[in-house]
């Protein structure tokens, strides 16, 4: 369910950016055609207010609002379309963000990307693994996980939360 994007957005202001992201992974998963944005403006072109409409499996969202820049009404949309397609089976974990944010905080602050690292260890029906990410000459160590993919995830949350609260 994407209950995630609607529940964190005043925790992580910047998760209003991964929205048209996460429309476009949604469709691509369950291989349907991209969804297609279209606007409209008003005012003068110095002080241009837009609204979006996103189309998505032949369905059409609209931003409820206009918004300063064209950017921030199609991920109003793009919200819209995800909080009505997620009782049709959205699954992402809140973890899956940590990634995204992680590095788009190191790109806004001018740090290095994130370089993981993940040991596998247990039995090989029964593996368990645990990553660490560095950034910044730091190391964070996040939970260990049955998946690389979670393990990585909780290794960019314990970054991301670490490096958010300084």
């Amino acid at each position: 369910m994407i209950i995630w994007a609607a529940n964190l957005e005043h925790i992580f202001p910047c998760m209003q950016h991964l929205y048209k992201t996460q429309l476009q992974t949604y469709a691509q998963k369950r291989n349907l055609p991209l969804p297609m944005y279209s606007f409209e403006s008003i005012g003068p072109s110095h002080n241009c207010r837009f609204k979006s409409k996103v189309t998505i499996e032949e369905q059409t969202y609209e931003s409820p609002d206009f918004f300063p820049t064209l950017k921030d009404a199609e991920h109003a949309a793009a919200k819209l379309a995800l909080m009505s397609l997620s009782p049709a089976g959205f699954q992402e974990d809140d973890y899956g963000v940590y990634k995204n944010l992680l590095q788009e905080m190191a790109r806004k602050e001018g740090y290095q990307l994130p370089v993981y690292s993940t040991e596998k260890s247990g039995v090989s029906h029964m593996p368990t693994f645990l990553s660490t990410v560095e950034i910044e000459g730091e190391t964070f160590v996040g939970q260990k996980a049955k998946t690389k993919k979670l393990a990585e995830m909780n290794a960019a949350k314990a970054a991301y939360t670490h490096l958010k609260e300084r």
